[in-house]
């Protein structure tokens, strides 16, 4: 009783504890990423602004701004023209990056590339030649160094277009003043705090966890040790039954009686044995221990008419053909110990079975689980989803494309991911 109170109140301190900060820090991380994809757009648009030839109308090469609405005015003030659908584009490409793709750097190096495959590749390559191109390019490393480190963006300033050799010197002094000096920020200190906090609480979970497993494993053994001892004893009554049986076996008048109980006994002890190699916690079949045999004094009957035999051989259960899952919990997959052969209010994915190693899975269409998908799409969906549509709390979700299944092991491994829409 004291060892089930410990878990049980071990659980809740878990639940009530872990999910509340790392949904907090989740959300603060997310807002830095998107922070750190808008600078990388500004940078973009202030490295067109130095492409003279291209953009001759330019009044203002830096902008003030800090939202995607103010770098639209600079767009329009300076007369870049498709600068504002670069813009568009690039937030488009910087949120889906940001909601689909687990790793933080390599979601900002898409983003990156994607700027720079727009503005200085193709027909545009001659944009590197640009001597403000090397600054652009180490605005946009520093800006993602910057939002996955310890420091606020620094954005490089980039360099004018030189005019003349001579007024080279003065635009690099000039430039040098202006650069900003990276200081810590009250925001970066409280992701700092927030960091460790999630830090301190993952480490005790996993330790409350440890305890959980090992108090299981432990109340298990001596049930494991009973289903033991109950199958040896039946073994060795079987066995007792079958000695005696071998002896009664030549007496004339029960020969056809007995040897049918004796097969019908060996059948059980085989499928007892069998049972308990493959399902150690599968019950054990029960036969009965005495079978009352008539003695009878009749002539042996032609084996036409032998009697059918009173055994039965128990049917092994069939076999399931769909699955539950609340969440794709190896990353990449399925674990095969955790999915439910019921559904439950809670089991997001339902998965049918083509095969012994192949399955399909969708988003199941039960009102509370999708609810509860939309609550945390990036826990529940991110993993075994591919979005065609952003996530809207109000929404439900809709299974364009089944995804695909291969059971490697214990793991039904995500081979094709489900698409989904939000409508």
């Amino acid at each position: 009783m004291i060892c089930q109170t410990t878990r049980w109140i071990l659980l809740l301190g878990v639940l009530l504890l872990n999910r509340p900060a790392f949904a907090q820090n989740d959300a603060e991380y997310r807002r830095k990423l998107d922070q750190a994809a808008f600078l990388m757009t500004k940078a973009t648009v202030e490295f067109l602004a130095t492409d003279a030839q291209t953009f001759p109308n330019v009044k203002s090469k830096q902008c003030s701004c800090d939202s995607y609405d103010g770098l639209k005015e600079f767009i329009k003030q300076n007369d870049l023209v498709g600068a504002d659908k670069l813009t568009d584009d690039a937030k488009k490409r910087a949120a889906q990056n940001i909601a689909q793709i687990n790793q933080p750097r390599t979601a900002l190096e898409g983003v990156k590339d994607f700027l720079v495959q727009k503005v200085a590749t193709g027909d545009r390559i001659t944009r590197q030649t640009l001597p403000s191109y090397p600054a652009f390019q180490s605005a946009l490393d520093g800006i993602i160094t910057s939002a996955l480190g310890a420091g606020p963006a620094v954005v490089a300033p980039p360099q004018p277009v030189a005019a003349a050799e001579e007024n080279a010197p003065a635009e690099s002094a000039e430039m040098a003043e202006k650069t900003p000096v990276t200081t810590p920020s009250p925001t970066q200190s409280n992701w700092n705090a927030m960091d460790s906090f999630a830090l301190i609480l993952s480490v005790l979970s996993l330790f409350a966890v440890a305890f959980l497993a090992y108090l299981v494993i432990k109340n298990q053994k001596p049930q494991q040790s009973a289903r033991d001892v109950q199958f040896d004893s039946q073994l060795a009554k079987l066995s007792d039954r079958i000695s005696k049986l071998e002896v009664r076996k030549n007496q004339t008048n029960e020969n056809f009686q007995l040897n049918a109980q004796l097969e019908a006994l060996e059948r059980a002890v085989r499928l007892l044995e069998q049972n308990r190699a493959e399902k150690p916690a599968a019950p054990a079949v029960k036969v009965p221990l005495e079978v009352v045999t008539p003695v009878q004094e009749a002539p042996i009957e032609p084996e036409t008419a032998r009697p059918s035999n009173r055994f039965r051989t128990p049917t092994l259960p069939s076999k399931p053909t769909a699955l539950y899952a609340r969440t794709a919990d190896l990353g990449d997959g399925f674990s095969a110990g955790g999915l439910l052969t019921t559904p439950e209010r809670d089991t997001v994915f339902d998965i049918s079975l083509q095969g012994d190693t192949q399955a399909t899975y969708q988003v199941s269409e039960n009102a509370d689980a999708q609810r509860l998908a939309l609550s945390d799409p990036y826990s529940y969906l991110n993993d075994a989803c591919e979005y065609l549509t952003q996530p809207n709390p109000n929404s439900r979700i809709r299974t364009e494309q089944v995804g695909r299944l291969t059971l490697q092991g214990d793991k039904w491994k995500i081979t094709e991911k489900a698409k989904i829409r939000f409508i």
